[in-house]
């Protein structure tokens, strides 16, 4: 340690006095009241005996007191007082055999008297402490890095020789020392521990120890081993205790150097058991058949600490140390711990994480209900007009209630005119007809303030002329609305509200990005806001959407918006806190990713995204802290979660009942059944010998219940004629056959299927910021991935990578990524789906088509399966003949019943339409319509189809609204104004 001598402020040595009280449940070796008396060390000084007392009943006084003072010069006094306890030792005295002047003990067990609170401020503490007898076995738990069974430690610590050192180290850390311990343990990760086995000398006469030979001594080390402790937790936030039984292996000085930077070893300096306290025992545990040797071999250690500075020498070379090999040959081990009374890097509280997060994103109150509100105001204006008409209905009553009494009311439409003018003359000679203006003023300015929202004049006269039109409008259709209530007659019908999903306007805002018209993917993410802007989804998705079209700002403000929501929304924090990282604010990005570790524990997106935000930083130690916890978590889970927004369930469709497992899929179920292993649980409890240790199984999934939906679509072949199976070879530009054109035979429910995925943390976590568009972090994920791999990368490896390329632009590198994704697995639906995707961005239609074909023969589904369905009917609708529109028909019915959009729906007509069928185009186009009904492309073929139907009115309400959409596919337009030439009608110009 640097600096270790700290100048203290001289001081007074003070007394320090023990009282052993008495003793309980006290039982000697040969009776149950035995005579005993206790001896006080400390420091290696005997402090003193008690008297030798009797038991009596199981309890024993001894009163004993004895002291010694405490010295406090130097930093050395306070070390001892935190390091060196006080022994007490219970001996019993065994009854005097004859002929022997001697009595003889025996020691029955010690208790250790911890001084420690007295450092810490105590003057005086009372404690019930347990006599401990010289042995005892406990389980330690292994170094997560260790791979030694239970059962096997069991056996080693219940049945086999070993070793206990009752040995502990304290040292008292001043704040210099705390950095320099900081500092190295960062330098030095490693710390290692060096065993040596030196003989013990025969016990001499009277119970007395021998001392080695100097000679044995200064001698050559045999039996020399060292374990590695890694320091590095220490440093984790919050972290003061690590412990484990570490591996032993045989002493190399070059894999110490290449480790530890430290070439001289720590047992030359202090061997043969000097500057041991007499409170440091070692007891060895014997077989039957060792119990009768004179001699035994023990195993000292000497642990030195990397806290002081050493030098390097000259190269070192290694020598064979064949001793030491026994040490793996045996699986030898030892358990050390390491604890601090408060961690080295203090962790902070979620409170305050939280109070942090809240200040720099304040938490958005949930809106209170306005009183004088829309509705308070529409519901006033009820109420005044219902006090409006009783007036003028007693006005009525007044003037010609007699005549109605007495039947002389004519019914005549000229009478009836008559009495209304003289009811307006009464009301405006009375003065009434101003006081109902007056009356209703104020609720109608209400109206216009609350619902409207006007609190301004108005500058354009053409504006107030307009605003005064939608007013009067309203107006008067809650008066009517008013009077049909008051005169008990049925209201209209209500407008329906829109019976469209949040979960669907997402998958069709998904479907607008994935064809570039942002335009409309804008306004499905501003409709789910505005029909819920207190849902931290939809914030999130539109920051994604943002983030897709680079425009960092507004995407951290959606971001922001739904942790201002809710503060605790992972996913809105990690994305937070990768925006602050790009933006320099790295004090931010921390908050926010700790943040999100602190509010879920277990969610290993957070640790792995706080991991290699560490890295950035160059905060290795806490980087690998991090990977460390996620790789844990991951390995406690079984299958992935399946995205909520995956697939949208169309209620609407018929049940329709299973199709019969065909036997190669129950093969394929059951090899992927077989592939799932059962995962232990991670456990921090320590267990003793005699613990039984048994691991639950997890539950595997039943080959009949997971994968009894998945099966092979059946395909026709458009272009040969005939069936063949999918050509399983390497991918290359051009294939020398003609590809099989997939097409779904039977319109039926898709079976959801299981792809298994890579239990990589790190290809989880790039696959998630593909997903939201955050491609920053890619790189570093898929660095590590690479890294961390064994083996050679995987085929998903360069799926993934080739992802990335193809969202920066950059499609010859994505092109080679598949190419060598393609040597490794050629079954990957992903790889095929991506270079369907890279040809159809070069616009080679044909070879798009081929790579999408194939893409839909597998079983497992790829990552984009709607995207690959809209391109590939989009291809075979351009190709312009009977049997490509029949399989643009097929393949958009298909995506229709995984996740039915205005696009998937429009295809289906569109591919009826040109063969012909026109109901059942009448039918997808009005389904495309329920869904969207401002596409002009629905609107225009379903002016076609009512023109070929000879419907002349719809023929032109159709047209009316395709020309009001703007419909800009100009080959559909001139096909429409040829066949309305044609026909003689649909155009209202003619």
């Amino acid at each position: 340690m640097e600096n270790p001598e700290v100048e203290i402020k001289g001081r007074n040595a003070v007394s320090v006095q023990i009282t052993v009280l008495r003793g309980r449940n006290l039982k000697g070796t040969k009776t149950d009241n035995p005579m005993s008396y206790v001896r006080a060390d400390y420091n290696s000084i005997h402090l003193g005996d008690s008297g030798k007392l009797q038991v009596t009943e199981g309890e024993i006084e001894y009163n004993f007191t004895t002291s010694f003072d405490c010295s406090f010069d130097g930093i050395q006094g306070l070390d001892n007082l935190v390091h060196k306890p006080v022994i007490l030792t219970v001996i019993e005295i065994l009854p005097k055999e004859k002929k022997k002047k001697d009595e003889k003990t025996i020691i029955l067990g010690q208790v250790t008297v911890d001084l420690l609170p007295l450092a810490e401020g105590l003057c005086t503490y009372t404690k019930t402490l347990t006599v401990h007898p010289m042995g005892g076995v406990v389980l330690e738990p292994i170094v997560a890095d260790e791979t030694k069974d239970w059962a096997f430690r069991t056996e080693a610590e219940s049945e086999k020789k070993r070793v206990t050192w009752n040995i502990e180290r304290r040292c008292f850390l001043e704040s210099d020392a705390l950095l320099s311990l900081q500092k190295h343990i960062a330098e030095n990760t490693y710390l290692p521990v060096e065993i040596k086995r030196v003989p013990l000398a025969p016990p001499a006469k009277g119970g007395k120890s021998s001392k080695v030979d100097k000679s044995d001594e200064e001698g050559p080390i045999y039996f020399r081993g060292v374990l590695y402790v890694n320091m590095a937790p220490l440093l984790y936030p919050g972290v003061k205790r690590i412990r484990g039984a570490y591996p032993l292996g045989p002493y190399n000085e070059v894999e110490i150097l290449e480790k530890t930077k430290h070439k001289k070893s720590l047992t030359r300096d202090t061997s043969g058991g000097k500057g041991q306290s007499q409170h440091s025992r070692i007891v060895v545990n014997r077989s039957k058949e060792d119990k009768g040797r004179d001699t035994m071999r023990k195993s000292l250690v000497n642990v030195k600490s990397f806290i002081t500075e050493h030098g390097l020498e000259t190269e070192v070379t290694g020598i064979v140390n064949i001793e030491g090999d026994q040490y793996t040959e045996a699986k030898s081990y030892i358990v050390l711990e390491f604890s601090l009374d408060k961690p080295l890097v203090q962790r902070r509280l979620r409170e305050d994480l939280s109070k942090k997060i809240s200040e720099m994103i304040p938490p958005r109150p949930l809106f209170p209900r306005r009183t004088s509100g829309a509705d308070k105001a529409v519901t006033d204006y009820h109420n005044q007009i219902i006090s409006v008409a009783r007036i003028i209905m007693d006005e009525y009553q007044d003037m010609f209630g007699r005549k109605l009494i007495e039947g002389k009311l004519s019914h005549d439409y000229q009478d009836q005119e008559e009495r209304k003018h003289k009811l307006i003359f009464e009301l405006n000679t009375s003065g009434k007809y101003f006081a109902f203006k007056e009356q209703l003023k104020h609720a109608v300015v209400k109206i216009v303030r609350e619902k409207y929202m006007q609190t301004m004049a108005f500058e354009d006269k053409e504006q107030l002329h307009t605003f005064l039109n939608e007013l009067y409008i309203y107006l008067i259709d809650q008066m009517h609305c008013c009077l049909h209530k008051m005169f008990h007659v049925d209201p209209p019908d209500p407008i329906p509200e829109s019976f469209l999903s949040s979960a669907q306007l997402k998958h069709f805002a998904k479907e607008a990005e994935a064809n570039r018209n942002f335009e409309i993917a804008n306004k499905y993410h501003l409709e789910r806001l505005a029909r819920d802007k207190l849902n931290p989804e939809h914030w999130f998705d539109y920051g994604t959407f943002y983030l897709l079209l680079n425009d960092y700002v507004k995407a951290d403000e959606c971001f922001r918006e739904a942790v201002a929501v809710n503060q605790e929304h992972i996913n809105g924090l990690i994305l937070c806190g990768i925006l602050a990282c790009m933006n320099e604010h790295y004090e931010e990005a921390d908050n926010f990713f700790e943040s999100a570790r602190c509010f879920e524990p277990n969610n290993v997106l957070a640790w792995t995204m706080h991991g290699l935000f560490y890295e950035s930083q160059d905060q290795t130690i806490l980087a690998e802290m991090a990977f460390l916890e996620a790789k844990k978590l991951i390995t406690s889970t079984e299958t992935p979660k399946r995205s909520q927004d995956e697939v949208i369930v169309n209620t609407a469709k018929e049940t329709k009942v299973p199709e019969p497992e065909p036997e190669d899929d129950k093969k394929d179920s059951q090899a992927v059944t077989e592939e799932i292993k059962p995962v232990v649980p991670d456990t921090g409890s320590i267990l003793s010998a005699s613990t039984v240790v048994e691991v639950p199984p997890e539950t595997v999934p039943d080959s009949e219940s997971t994968f009894s939906q998945i099966r092979k679509t059946s395909f026709e072949i458009v272009e040969a004629k005939k069936v063949i199976d999918a050509v399983e070879s390497p991918i290359s530009p051009k294939q020398q056959e003609e590809p099989v054109v997939p097409v779904p035979k039977t319109v039926q429910p898709r079976k959801e299927t299981t792809t298994v995925l890579t239990r990589s943390i790190y290809m989880q976590t790039a696959r998630f910021l593909l997903d939201v568009n955050a491609l920053q972090f890619v790189s570093r994920a898929l660095a590590h991935e690479v890294i961390c791999t064994e083996g050679g990368l995987s085929c998903e490896y360069h799926v993934v990578l080739a992802r990335l390329y193809v969202q920066q632009g950059e499609l010859g590198k994505a092109e080679e990524c598949i190419s060598e994704a393609g040597r490794i697995n050629h079954q990957n639906p992903d790889l095929w789906a991506l270079l369907g995707h890279l040809s159809y961005l070069k616009e080679d239609y044909a070879e798009a088509k081929e790579h999408y074909a194939r893409t839909l023969c597998y079983v497992n589904d790829a990552f984009d399966m709607h995207c690959i369905c809209l391109r590939l009917g989009s291809i075979y609708l351009q190709e312009g003949e009977e049997e490509s529109y029949k399989s643009a028909k097929s393949v958009y019915l298909f995506a229709s019943e995984r996740a039915p959009s205005c696009l998937t729906w429009l295809g289906v007509g569109i591919a009826c339409y040109k063969l012909d069928e026109l109901r059942d185009a009448e039918d997808a186009l009005c389904e495309a319509n329920i869904l969207n009904n401002s596409n002009a492309d629905v609107w225009g073929y379903l002016t076609l189809v009512c023109l070929k139907t000879g419907r002349k009115l719809e023929a032109e309400q159709t047209y009316k609204y395709a020309i009001k959409l703007h419909l800009e596919d100009k080959q559909l337009l001139d096909e429409i104004h040829q066949l309305q030439q044609t026909l003689g009608f649909g155009n209202p110009s003619f």
